[in-house]
């Protein structure tokens, strides 16, 4: 088993005595982590169906229409249709430490008090499953609960890239151990944090491909964030999280870039409406419900309508890029050409054969935000920049581009190996 090169043996021991004490933890509803007992996926047998089986699913279908049509109120029917919350605890939870006690949290407000927060998936505590990459990656996030009203949290964590990792986090002399720029990755519906530490490619694979730190969060009512699930919550914590970014971690507002897919693309527009941030990279983006719905991406919205991004994007004046798949059935990518025609500085780039929910996993996708960011942002150079005033590690610009540009060589033959095995 080959561990990744900025990570000690004993970090691996560390995070795995850690998750597999989380298996023995108790909590009032039920077992933190059943899955440990369970079958692995490939283990389960082909299910065979009873008739009371079937009926149930019969009488869930039945339960879930009335749910959606009552109250008859336009707002909450599309509510009702609109999100998709994953179920609590099902992809992750939260275990709070202070002194010898430790308590899994499925709450955000649950964590109060307590001096230190991680993030437990229960997928890793299988007993035949050892994913390496995945554990590494938990050992880079710093997750922390967020207050976006008076009353409820949301549940956000800053993921180090492995650029920071490698030049800043080990140099004991260094004062900033954050990259140069940092982005804010809005999720797309029915996933949560730890759904998405586990998707190819993960959080932490987008934050190494484009050299920033990321910082993400869960809408209210995903995962354990607190609240009622609505527009205007979505809102107020995607607000909360870019004045975190700012005030707590020190960036500028030119300094932030906004990702956002399929939901996501909303938050981050309503972002991009109110600061002129560094960049804007729209994946699979929707002008607003109402007009998913009726497949018209330029008709007049309803009252009752959610998240009008296309009247929004009249107002951004931020270097955007909006990705969109030509086999998109769901969301049109007539959707992102309305928008790039909305939006002043904005660059549009169609993949032929992507889908909505397979775009993300476009390597051409990628690799043009990639290519974005490097021509609009500048990362490379404003790693150079980053690494020189703190330093003289590095001897002249031209070394430190050598450097960098090796760096990324190296991670690709690593990708390229473990692709062919």
């Amino acid at each position: 088993m080959n561990l990744s090169a900025t990570m000690a043996p004993e970090d691996y021991a560390t995070i795995v005595s850690n998750l597999q004490s989380a298996v023995c933890l108790n909590v009032a509803r039920r077992v933190a982590c059943p899955a440990h007992d369970s079958k692995l996926w490939s283990d389960v047998a082909p299910r065979n169906y009873s008739i009371w089986r079937i009926l149930w699913k019969i009488l869930i279908v039945i339960v879930s229409i009335f749910y959606v049509l009552l109250p008859p109120y336009p707002p909450k029917l599309f509510r009702k249709l609109v999100f998709c919350c994953p179920q609590k605890g099902r992809y992750y939870y939260l275990i709070a430490v202070k002194g010898n006690t430790r308590r899994a949290c499925f709450k955000a407000s649950e964590a109060d008090g307590y001096d230190h927060l991680s993030i437990c998936l229960p997928q890793m505590i299988r007993p035949k499953i050892r994913a390496v990459d995945v554990f590494y990656h938990l050992l880079r996030c710093k997750v922390f609960t967020l207050p976006y009203d008076e009353k409820h949290k949301i549940c956000a964590m800053e993921l180090y890239c492995e650029q920071s990792i490698r030049w800043l986090h080990r140099d004991k002399n260094r004062k900033r151990l954050r990259s140069p720029n940092l982005i804010i990755f809005s999720q797309p519906n029915s996933s949560d944090l730890g759904c998405c530490l586990m998707m190819d490619p993960n959080f932490a694979d987008i934050a190494d491909f484009l050299q920033c730190d990321l910082l993400i969060f869960d809408y209210p009512g995903y995962g354990v964030s607190e609240g009622t699930t609505n527009e205007k919550n979505v809102y107020a914590a995607i607000e909360a999280v870019m004045k975190y970014a700012m005030e707590q971690l020190g960036y500028p507002q030119e300094k932030i870039i906004l990702i956002g897919f399929s939901l996501g693309t909303a938050a981050m527009v309503h972002v991009a409406e109110i600061y002129k941030v560094a960049a804007l990279v729209l994946i699979a983006p929707f002008t607003s419900f109402f007009r998913i719905a009726c497949r018209r991406p330029s008709v007049v919205r309803p009252w009752f309508d959610m998240f009008p991004s296309l009247e929004k994007s009249k107002k951004i004046v931020s270097p955007t890029l909006i990705c969109h798949g030509e086999k998109d059935y769901i969301v049109g990518h007539e959707h992102g050409v309305q928008l790039k025609d909305t939006i002043p500085d904005c660059e549009l780039h169609l993949l032929k054969h992507a889908s909505h929910q397979g775009i993300f996993c476009e390597r051409e996708m990628w690799d043009r935000v990639e290519q974005f960011l490097g021509s609009r942002v500048g990362i490379t150079r404003a790693w150079i920049e980053h690494l020189q005033s703190e330093s003289e590690i590095l001897d002249n610009p031209v070394s430190a581009s050598s450097e960098i540009r090796m760096s990324r060589e190296r991670s690709a033959v690593i990708e390229m190996e473990q692709g062919s095995n």
